[in-house]
């Protein structure tokens, strides 16, 4: 267990206090809204509220962010201080398995990492692209056009179905030439246990 100094607690303590300061505004910030929401889109029912009840309008978004912010401080603080050897060392790891990478691997990666928001994008320029082209058709009617927009476009989301099964075989069979990923507590284990032979040598 890691005794902390004075140093390491005031430093912790006051970005435990900046963030949670910060959380108070973004939640008073909601809680104004909140209040001018209720008030113009619910006058009557805003009027029949006690005293109480408003408090609590203001106060629960306020403290709820404020030790939501806090929170997320303190953990932000933990992984940079405590954490950073560790973080930095595993950064060293993943860029060097991405060096040994060739370049259509790497391309196909980074395409793999975004999979979902290409695939939303394509599909959706698909809906559009095959609703322009065939609205530039003067015979068919409005009715007849959407029917064909949606079969272009459910050929085109075939395809693109296709093409996400490929992918996810592709980076199965990347997968098989790496090792195995070693668990969290594993490592941590052995990494503690070397540090017990280095002292005890």
């Amino acid at each position: 267990m890691k005794i902390l100094s004075d140093e390491e607690k005031n430093a912790h303590w006051n970005v435990v206090l900046k963030e949670g300061a910060k959380g108070c505004v973004v939640g008073a910030a909601i809680s104004v809204g909140l209040f001018a929401f209720v008030k113009h889109r619910h006058p009557v029912r805003y009027r029949s509220m006690s005293g109480s009840i408003k408090a609590a309008m203001f106060a629960m978004p306020t403290i709820s962010m404020g030790a939501f912010f806090a929170d997320e401080g303190s953990v932000d603080f933990d992984r940079h201080v405590y954490q950073s050897d560790y973080l930095k060392q595993r950064e060293e790891e993943e860029l060097a398995q991405w060096n040994k990478l060739s370049t259509g691997d790497k391309a196909f990666s980074k395409l793999n990492d975004n999979k979902y928001k290409v695939i939303i994008g394509a599909w959706a320029a698909s809906l559009y692209g095959s609703w322009k082209l065939v609205d530039r058709d003067t015979i068919m009617t409005k009715s007849q056009k959407a029917v064909q927009a949606r079969v272009y476009a459910q050929a085109i989301t075939v395809v693109l179905l296709l093409g996400t099964i490929l992918m996810s075989m592709h980076e199965a069979e990347l997968k098989k030439d790496q090792p195995a990923p070693v668990p969290e507590w594993k490592r941590f284990l052995e990494e503690q246990e070397s540090k017990k032979r280095e002292e005890a040598n």
